[in-house]
């Protein structure tokens, strides 16, 4: 007699761990499955178009290969260099390393923007929302890959002065 009294108590209590628990896998499931097959290539170039003091050319892809473009002259301006930095990101090791332009040209590569197995990486700004205002605020800003609803923040990519641009990453293409 003294269960079915409880089944209040008991309903009361489980009901709100069930629904925690189905919350959380809805949420962290579609995360577990980002595992990307390719590595991408990508530089940093400066943001502001017309304060360039950058470099006098810049990365694309043609044929699979990358090639160089010159940056059109303007006047009164000195470039920083001939080419900006290149680096090529691992995603297994979820690191970065900077390369040279002869041997980011040994590598065959897919302009994108998505990866052949459908990745992409973008810049991913989100707060709180309403916490903020009772004080336990977070902001989880930087580069992220992600499919579908999955993502996967990218270590190495994320800058903490990004505060007036959209930054100076550039995807040049993905390692095939």
């Amino acid at each position: 007699m003294k269960t079915t009294k409880n089944w209040p108590l008991l309903i009361g209590i489980a009901l709100p761990i069930i629904f925690i628990l189905i919350i959380s896998l809805v949420i962290f499931t579609p995360n577990l499955s980002i595992k990307p097959a390719h590595n991408f290539l990508y530089s940093n170039e400066s943001p502001y178009y017309y304060y360039n003091d950058g470099y006098s050319n810049t990365f694309s892809v043609s044929n699979g290969k990358l090639v160089t473009t010159p940056v059109p002259a303007v006047n009164g301006v000195k470039y920083k260099g001939d080419y900006p930095p290149i680096y090529l990101y691992d995603v297994k090791n979820n690191s970065t390393h900077q390369i040279s332009v002869e041997e980011a040209r040994n590598f065959y590569l897919d302009p994108g923007p998505s990866s052949p197995d459908g990745y992409t990486v973008e810049y991913k700004y989100s707060n709180s929302g309403i916490f903020e205002l009772f004080g336990s605020g977070s902001r989880e800003n930087g580069y992220v890959i992600s499919k579908g609803n999955g993502v996967k923040r990218l270590n190495g990519l994320n800058s903490t002065d990004r505060y007036y641009s959209s930054g100076n990453f550039k995807l040049i293409g993905w390692v095939k």
